[in-house]
């Protein structure tokens, strides 16, 4: 598994609540399509998660 940039991922935007940036993750996840097999983040788009599985 290739997570590629992991700090624009979700699963690294999200793992420290102390730094999360709401817009940004909000904005990624008002339409979930995608869960991270690995996190359980849900998100709009397959490339802001790191292992991402369609939500049926």
């Amino acid at each position: 598994m290739d997570c590629g940039s992991h700090e624009e991922k979700m699963c690294a935007m999200t793992c420290c609540p102390c730094n999360i940036d709401l817009e940004k993750v909000t904005s990624r996840a008002n339409n979930p399509q995608y869960i991270c097999k690995t996190c359980g983040r849900v998100t709009n788009s397959a490339e802001h998660v790191c292992d991402p599985e369609p939500i049926n």
